[in-house]
C-alpha cells in the first residue's frame, strides 16, 4: 500500500524535510505535493489526490485549526497530522476535538511520526473500505426493482449490508436479520430480487474487491486477507468467475 501525503505550510523546507525522513515511505506514505493554502489541501483530498494532509503550524500562522473546521465544513473526512513548532496548549485541544490523528511538536522524532502514521494507516484504511463498500452496495441494491412492495424489504437489507461490511455473512445470518426462517427467507429474497441471497451477496463481494483494487491502494493478496478468503489464488478463482476478469486487471 502506498498512500500520499499533501504538506500544507508556507515554507518548502518542511516538504524537503519531512520527504527525507525515511519513516513515511516505511509505513507506505509518500510525500506528493505541497501548498500553503489550506483549501487547496482540502480540494486535494476531496478529489482523492491525497489520503493524509500534514499540517505544519508556524509562530506566525497557526493554520491547522483553521484547516480542520474549513475541511469538516465542506465535509471532507481525512486524516490530518499537525506538526508544530510551538507549544499551544488551546490550539492543541481544538486540533483534537476537530479530529487530528495526532499533535507533535518539534523537534519530532521518528517513533513519535511513526506511532502517529500506524494510526493514520488504519484510519486511511478504515476510509478507503467503507467508501469503496458504500460504492458496490449501491451497485447491487439500486439493480433491485425500487417498488413500494420493495420500500422496506430495501431498507431493511442496506442495514444488514451495512453491518456486514463486506464481512462474512451466511444466508442463516441475514434470514435472523429479517426475522425469517432460512428457507423462507431464500424464497422471499429470490422473489423480490430474481437471484439467491449467496449469488448477490458474492457479486456484491466481488464488486467490492474490485473497487478496492482499482483504488490503487490494495494488493491482489492483501484484498484476498481482508475479504477472508483462504488463499490469493482461491480468491482469484471466485474473483474471475463472477467478473470474467483477472483481480490483477483492477488494479492501477
Amino acid at each position: 500500500m502506498q498512500y500520499k501525503v499533501i504538506v500544507v505550510d508556507n515554507s518548502n523546507y518542511d516538504l524537503r524535510h519531512y520527504s527525507s525522513m525515511s519513516v513515511f515511505e516505511e509505513c507506505g506514505f509518500e510525500m506528493c505535493s505541497h501548498t500553503s493554502e489550506p483549501m487547496k489541501a482540502i480540494d486535494a483530498a476531496a478529489n482523492g489526490e491525497c489520503d493524509l494532509i500534514l499540517c505544519i503550524n508556524r509562530p506566525t500562522a497557526v493554520i491547522a485549526a483553521e484547516l480542520l473546521k474549513r475541511a469538516s465544513k465542506a465535509g471532507v473526512n481525512v486524516p490530518t497530522l499537525v506538526i508544530s513548532q510551538v507549544n499551544a496548549a488551546n490550539d492543541m485541544r481544538e486540533c483534537f476535538l476537530l479530529g487530528a490523528i495526532d499533535y507533535l511538536i518539534e523537534p519530532v522524532m521518528d517513533e513519535d511520526i511513526r506511532s502517529a502514521l500506524i494510526r493514520a494507516q488504519k484510519a486511511v484504511g478504515k476510509k478507503i473500505m467503507a467508501e469503496e463498500f458504500e460504492r458496490a452496495m449501491q451497485k447491487a441494491v439500486s439493480a433491485i426493482p425500487a417498488t413500494a412492495k420493495n420500500e422496506s424489504f430495501i431498507a431493511k437489507l442496506r442495514e444488514l449490508l451495512e453491518n456486514a461490511q463486506g464481512g462474512a455473512l451466511t444466508v442463516e445470518a441475514a434470514a435472523d436479520h429479517f426475522g425469517f426462517n432460512p428457507d423462507y427467507f431464500g424464497r422471499y429474497f429470490k422473489q423480490r430480487t430474481g437471484i439467491a441471497f449467496s449469488e448477490f451477496y458474492k457479486r456484491l463481494t466481488m464488486d467490492y474487491a474490485g473497487q478496492l483494487l482499482a483504488s490503487g491502494h490494495y494488493k491482489v493478496h492483501e484484498v484476498s486477507d481482508m475479504l477472508g478468503f483462504a488463499s490469493p489464488d482461491y480468491f482469484t478463482r471466485v474473483f474471475k468467475k463472477i467478473t470474467g476478469r483477472l483481480p490483477s486487471s483492477f488494479r492501477r
